[in-house]
């Protein structure tokens, strides 16, 4: 399902890629670029501190989805940490993918990309967690 392309042949594969029904996760050394990403933590913080912290792991989703609403379409976006805190529980990437069908967006991964799989944090954190790519419907810009 998931596909990864390297950021040089972008531009050429633009056209398949652009029908909107994927996410576009850049790997993190990407920030280099200029994508002018926009940083979703403190207003999805904020989003998230008008809910019971019982509520927090359903509502997730919604928070990110209210504050995603607030960009035009097609904005990258960066600072996505406060979702992978661990007592919410939630698969990050399927939340990602599920926002991307009522917004066209782009998102800098926060973590590291090797051999086709995307980390969050390191072995040992209990933020820690591994996506392999082919498992998702997304393409990986590395």
């Amino acid at each position: 399902m998931g596909e990864i392309i390297k950021y040089g042949n972008l531009q050429r594969q633009k056209d398949t890629i652009s029908d909107h029904s994927r996410l576009l996760v850049y790997w993190a050394r990407m920030r280099e670029l200029s994508l002018q990403p926009v940083s979703v933590s403190k207003p999805l913080s904020e989003k998230l501190q008008d809910v019971s912290p019982r509520s927090r792991t359903m509502r997730l989703a919604s928070c990110f989805q209210s504050v995603l609403a607030q960009y035009p379409d097609n904005v990258v976006i960066k600072d996505i940490d406060v979702m992978f805190n661990p007592a919410y529980q939630v698969d990050v990437l399927k939340i990602l993918i599920e926002a991307r069908k009522s917004k066209s967006y782009s998102v800098i991964w926060p973590g590291r990309y090797e051999n086709g799989t995307l980390y969050y944090s390191e072995q040992g954190y209990l933020d820690y967690k591994t996506y392999e790519v082919k498992n998702y419907d997304i393409t990986c810009v590395i």
